[in-house]
């Protein structure tokens, strides 16, 4: 540990999104680009900036390694990288006074927990967790001044596909090691918005194309009860293998997703309209039901109430989706 300075010693930390892609909510990983500056003050490095002839001394990517070796560094882990960076680049930065920066640029893919419970209208949190090993939070303090805060954000006009850029949020916590003592940690969250439109069309195409025909041959087409149910048949094999696909292209999601919902909503629908098919709109149940002038006004109420009701509760369900 560097002399002559209070503990718990102050590192402030920044954090800057250069890139992100290949957001993956099935294996809870995303790959990005990030700036990582550490700055903290060491005494016995100081030096005379008129002998020197600069007030930095600055140390390459190379020569930043060995300069390491010979000094104390904070040495801290990304505790949510996946495998090793892919590229690393950097530098290291010693001023006059003794404050040292240590900056690092990597290439590398991330883990992070995803909440997928408001898809498609969901605001992700890229995360990105520095992670203290070798000294307590009684050693050292992982901290943000106006300088570290300034240094870290999002590039500006970063395009991720299928996802708009909102926010850094910083957030300083203890992490208890095996021995009982608390290591400090701190953690950016990069925050992204799911863009939902093109989700919405492809849930919502297929799904209603499944209950038009057979919806139209009930309601509004004079026929046997026989190709009706064979229609019907058909659209609950088709809404089996809607759901399928579905749960294959979106594998992360859980059962109280807003997919799942429309499923449920779909196989309960053509529940409801086969028990209309197989009684009011049934040439053979029908008039024993009720008289032909009640029958006719049920007939009229059902062919726009029904339609109107599905749509109904797709667009709540929608909405509680988003807002919840």
């Amino acid at each position: 540990m560097p002399t002559g300075v209070p503990l718990p010693l102050r590192v402030g930390v920044a954090v800057f999104l250069n890139d992100a892609g290949k957001v993956n909510e099935a294996a809870g990983t995303y790959e990005a680009s990030i700036d990582v500056r550490l700055r903290w003050r060491d005494p016995s490095l100081a030096f005379n900036a008129k002998e020197f002839g600069g007030d930095r001394q600055e140390f390459n990517s190379e020569q930043m390694v060995t300069q390491l070796r010979k000094m104390w560094n904070p040495r801290l882990t990304l505790a949510n990288m996946v495998g090793t960076p892919s590229r690393t680049d950097g530098g290291l930065f010693i001023y006059a006074n003794g404050t040292v920066e240590h900056i690092q640029r990597l290439r590398l893919t991330l883990d992070t927990k995803y909440r997928l419970n408001a898809f498609p209208f969901d605001t992700q949190a890229l995360g990105v967790r520095l992670l203290s090993t070798r000294y307590t939070q009684n050693q050292i303090a992982l901290v943000q001044d106006q300088s570290d805060i300034n240094a870290s954000g999002i590039k500006e006009n970063l395009k991720i596909s299928g996802w708009k850029t909102r926010r850094v949020d910083f957030a300083a916590s203890g992490n208890r090691g095996w021995n009982g003592d608390t290591y400090p940690e701190i953690s950016a969250s990069f925050f992204i918005h799911r863009e939902p439109y093109a989700h919405l069309f492809a849930l919502l195409i297929p799904f209603l194309l499944t209950l038009l025909v057979p919806t139209i041959m009930t309601l509004y087409v004079k026929a046997d009860i026989a190709p009706r149910m064979t229609l019907w048949g058909a659209s609950i094999l088709a809404l089996i293998a809607l759901n399928f696909t579905f749960s294959v292209r979106y594998s992360a999601l859980g059962g109280d997703s807003l997919v799942q919902q429309l499923i449920t909503i779909g196989f309960g629908y053509q529940l409801l309209l086969i028990a209309i098919t197989s009684t009011f709109m049934n040439p053979q149940v029908g008039p024993k039901l009720f008289s032909e002038h009640v029958m006719a006004e049920i007939v009229a109420f059902l062919r726009w109430s029904v339609p109107i009701g599905l749509l109904a509760l797709i667009i709540t369900r929608s909405l509680l989706t988003a807002f919840s």
